[in-house]
């Protein structure tokens, strides 16, 4: 099965969570399965987001996109991450409500609800993670956010079954929106992490975790005399584009060819495929002076 097949398999399985765990809220009085049916909300946006981001990033490049459509994927992300915050806010006004003025709940449905929607969202884990999700040899990073996603709305229906089980050993009522909170948590969590991921790409943020030691390996190419104006950011979450000035010595100079061939395989190991090099024979000054905050 194919990435956009399985996400749109894991989108009907979604909003057959919701709905399932809708009418179990509304029908037990449990505010933890409420909070958990808005967390299946995640999850359908998270999916919706990646599907599309794979529909409209397969558009071939335009004359005035030259990378093409990929930083929709971006955005996706963050008009994803901003509406989880919206649901954190419905999740915890809800749950205070009931902690406030606590109701009881049919436990036996509430378990049973909460039992279905963990091994529904399981398999459809399970579905995104068999799919053919490769691109440039790596599994795309919006398919596996969609199953993170999954697995954590699998560990929220456990926590209302344990919360559930927790009301039936004590008899104290307000232990139901107290999980709600903790899936509230979850939530933010998952905002604050999907919003820095994609704001980072935004502000073109180097993803390389240390470009000193980077750096460091390109000028010891033989050939290479320094290198400066280094310049290392990501169109998407997974194009990663270099650009960079490689001033050559005496040897290099001679074979100019052949260390731009060396200086793209040492890019190329990092994990950076889009590359461009300007070769200098009478090195220049740093134009920018940025490389230190790479």
């Amino acid at each position: 099965m194919d990435a956009r097949r399985a996400l749109f398999v894991a989108l009907l399985l979604s909003i057959a969570i919701l709905l399932e765990e809708l009418t179990g809220g509304v029908l037990f009085r449990s505010t933890a399965l409420m909070a958990d049916a808005l967390h299946v909300v995640t999850d359908i946006l998270a999916i919706l987001f990646s599907f599309l981001a794979l529909v409209v990033s397969a558009r071939p490049p335009t004359s005035s996109l030259t990378y093409g459509y990929h930083r929709f994927e971006v955005l996706a992300s963050l008009v994803n991450g901003l509406s989880l915050l919206g649901i954190v806010g419905a999740i915890m006004y809800a749950a205070y409500q009931r902690i406030l003025a606590p109701q009881p709940i049919f436990i036996p449905g509430t378990v049973a609800v909460a039992f279905a929607a963990m091994l529904l969202n399981i398999l459809e884990a399970r579905v995104l993670r068999g799919a053919q999700a490769e691109i440039s040899g790596r599994r795309d990073e919006n398919v596996m956010s969609a199953e993170l996603h999954l697995f954590g709305d699998a560990l929220a229906s456990f926590a209302v079954i344990v919360g559930a089980a927790a009301v039936y050993l004590t008899g104290e009522y307000f232990l139901d929106p107290i999980v709600a909170v903790f899936i509230g948590l979850i939530v933010l969590r998952s905002a604050v992490k999907t919003i820095a991921q994609g704001g980072a790409i935004i502000m073109e943020r180097s993803p390389i975790r240390d470009p000193a030691a980077l750096r460091e390996r390109l000028v010891a190419v033989e050939g290479v005399a320094d290198v400066h104006d280094l310049h290392i950011w990501r169109i998407c979450s997974h194009i990663t584009v270099a650009s960079m000035h490689a001033c050559l010595d005496f040897a290099g100079r001679s074979d100019a060819g052949t260390v731009r061939k060396r200086l793209e395989e040492r890019l190329d190991e990092a994990g950076i495929h889009h590359v461009t090099i300007q070769l200098e024979e009478v090195c220049c000054a740093p134009v920018h002076g940025h490389e230190a905050q790479l």
